[in-house]
């Protein structure tokens, strides 16, 4: 933690995701991922017009999965990154806007988000937290109202686009050794769905 700019190793990561799409040379749907400049502090986008070009899908998938403090910031494009989440927890202005340019009214376009936070914020008794404690729940709460931020300021921006799901986690990932060994019931359990 004190010597490492990450937790854990990504490598695997790495290799999983060349394994899986080095054969993608193209985009056939609308793509945007956004990474940010670790250096600069800039947001750096990526969509189907570039995203495939000299092999930036594996770089730009592999940094857009390298979160903060878990894994290592990404060498890559002249500068080291890590995922949007800096700046945008979640990028429906991106979304919206290339509908937009595409010729649709904002009444014609319908979102659908998947929240990076619980869609509720779990009410807590800290009375016997101690500093480390009180620092996970802080990020917690910081991290639910910054992704409820960024969605109450785009359908305020966006008044007349349907926001028609809105879906995240009701539950933390189960405190397991390996969570992608859950069954189906515990995943699906996990997941809610509201407007």
């Amino acid at each position: 933690m004190l010597f490492k700019a990450g937790l854990y190793n990504s490598a695997p990561l790495k290799k999983f995701l060349k394994s899986e799409f080095s054969s993608v040379t193209s985009m056939k749907r609308s793509v945007n991922v956004g990474i940010v400049d670790l250096l600069s502090g800039k947001w750096a986008d990526f969509n189907e017009d570039n995203i495939a070009q000299d092999n930036n899908l594996l770089d730009v998938m592999y940094t857009s999965l390298s979160t903060t403090p878990y894994f290592s910031p990404v060498e890559a494009f002249g500068s080291y990154y890590f995922d949007g989440s800096a700046i945008w927890d979640i990028d429906i202005p991106s979304a919206v806007n290339k509908c937009a340019q595409k010729g649709y009214a904002q009444s014609d376009i319908v979102v659908d988000v998947v929240m990076t936070s619980g869609a509720t914020l779990e009410v807590k008794d800290t009375s016997d937290y101690n500093s480390i404690e009180m620092g996970l729940r802080f990020l917690k709460i910081a991290q639910y109202y910054g992704t409820m931020d960024g969605l109450m300021r785009a359908k305020f921006a966006y008044p007349a686009v349907n926001f028609r799901y809105v879906v995240g986690p009701s539950a933390d990932l189960p405190k397991e050794r390996n969570p992608l060994e859950m069954n189906a019931a515990d995943m699906q359990a996990m997941f809610t769905m509201g407007a």
